[in-house]
């Protein structure tokens, strides 16, 4: 029995190694919240079947106690942000187009009989020709790989957009987090004005009993009392919904998975250079994307040009012929059949997709424009609100606090009246509610830059 040559064997280990190749590793994470696991559909399919009812992952079970940190903000809402979870599914979805469109083209079984006699009895076959082949086409140019180049680009782009999406799952947490503890302390802030307007009003109280005041003075301190009061139900009404902010991040519409966070605002930090920050912008994942996009449309045309060449289609096949004397005979047969392209030469998509890799190079050439806008603007905020809070605390804040505490110590000693406490304590409450606004706005700006350019703003110091 003779040995089939080496390339029969080469041949066929190359068809059956077609669609086994590995596919490529996902875009690397940015430096932002990578020391945080991000959820990661699984490779082997979901674990619940189609129309579960269950609507939270098992991570859930990891819910924060009655104090919540900023990392344990992070880590719940990267785990179970359901907005991130379907990016991450995308990608195994393209994953699986890519094996798909690797693959060959399955072959095709036909039977043929002819030469049937109608005067034969039914099921005798003795005078007919059977015919059984079997036809693959054979797809040369390197077609499946190419189309799983373009699968392989497509499915880069899903790694990007979910890596955008763990980035806004970061900075959207972080900002709601910010959110919060300004809106605690705003409360905090309250309850010390109620407070302070409470012993004020006793105070004037006492005086009106004996008689040291008029008692026009008594009503006039429960206005700023008052007033004080809904200023805290207004406080209290913001919190919750902050809070509510937050727990929506990792899905959850309820508040009481804990009862307070863990964090205040420090002093400003310093803010480095527009050069540094700016030279770190070509980590935003949307550059990255713009830049495969463009591999993306370089893969389709070359796809497309390897489209003009025909597919061949090989046949082989076994037929018999009858005779009515009872002497058979058996053949082989092979064929091959090759479209003609005569008209149709896939000149019209190669061209749509040479003005689509033209378009993809403009589109990223307008990224960069709009992203470089948009980082110049929230630098810029970032300085402001950076000045405006360090100004507050350095300036206006100790002079407005030693101003109150002056009037109100001679407000006991009779050096001052009852409208002068109101106007110092007026002024050092709106410094402080100014303090905490600016505090926030930079630690939101600080956010913003950071999610432009992918990266906390400490390392590029």
């Amino acid at each position: 029995m003779r040995t089939p040559p080496v390339y029969v064997y080469t041949l066929c280990i190359a068809l059956l190694l077609i669609g086994c190749r590995s596919t490529r590793p996902d875009p690397e994470p940015r430096p932002l919240g990578s020391d945080l696991p991000a959820y990661e559909a699984p490779r082997d399919g979901p674990e619940q079947p189609a129309g579960s009812d269950v609507r939270r992952p098992p991570e859930w079970q990891n819910a924060p106690g009655d104090t919540l940190t900023l990392q344990e903000s992070l880590a719940l809402a990267l785990a179970n942000n359901s907005r991130l979870q379907s990016f991450s599914w995308e990608v195994r979805a393209r994953e699986a187009q890519a094996l798909q469109v690797g693959l060959w083209p399955n072959p095709s079984l036909g039977t043929e009989t002819e030469d049937l006699s109608t005067e034969d009895p039914i099921g005798d076959f003795t005078g007919s020709e059977q015919m059984v082949q079997v036809s693959q086409p054979i797809e040369l140019w390197g077609r499946p790989g190419k189309r799983r180049d373009v699968a392989e680009e497509e499915r880069d782009l899903a790694g990007w957009d979910y890596e955008a999406a763990r980035l806004d799952v970061v900075s959207q947490t972080t900002q709601a987090f910010v959110g919060l503890v300004a809106a605690e302390q705003r409360v905090q802030l309250a309850r010390e004005l109620v407070h302070l307007s409470e012993e004020v009003f006793q105070t004037v109280s006492r005086q009106v009993e004996t008689g040291e005041v008029s008692p026009v003075e008594k009503q006039r301190a429960r206005v700023p009392l008052s007033q004080a009061r809904i200023r805290l139900r207004r406080a209290e009404e913001a919190r919750a919904a902050a809070r509510k902010t937050l727990s929506g991040q990792w899905g959850r519409s309820d508040t009481t998975a804990f009862a307070e966070v863990e964090g205040k605002f420090g002093p400003v930090r310093p803010v480095p250079s527009l050069d540094s920050v700016e030279s770190a912008l070509d980590r935003n994942p949307a550059l990255a994307r713009q830049q495969d996009e463009i591999e993306q449309a370089r893969a389709v045309v070359s796809l497309e040009k390897s489209d003009r060449l025909p597919v061949p289609a090989v046949t082989v096949g076994w037929q018999r012929f009858g005779g009515r004397t009872g002497s058979d005979r058996t053949a082989l047969k092979a064929g091959v059949s090759l479209p003609l392209p005569l008209w149709d030469r896939n000149q019209g998509a190669v061209q749509r997709a040479r003005f689509r890799l033209e378009r993809a190079r403009r589109r990223r050439e307008a990224a960069r424009v709009r992203l470089d806008t948009t980082l110049s603007k929230a630098y810029r905020s970032l300085v402001s609100a950076q000045n405006e809070a360090q100004t507050i605390a350095e300036e206006t804040l100790p002079a407005a606090q030693s101003a109150f505490e002056s009037v109100r110590q001679g407000y006991r000693q009779g050096k001052f009246d009852y409208l002068e406490v109101l106007d110092a304590q007026r002024t050092l409450f709106g410094v402080r509610r100014q303090q905490i606004q600016a505090l926030s706005r930079y630690y939101q700006a600080r956010v913003r830059v950071e999610r432009l350019v992918a990266t906390p703003l400490e390392q590029l110091q």
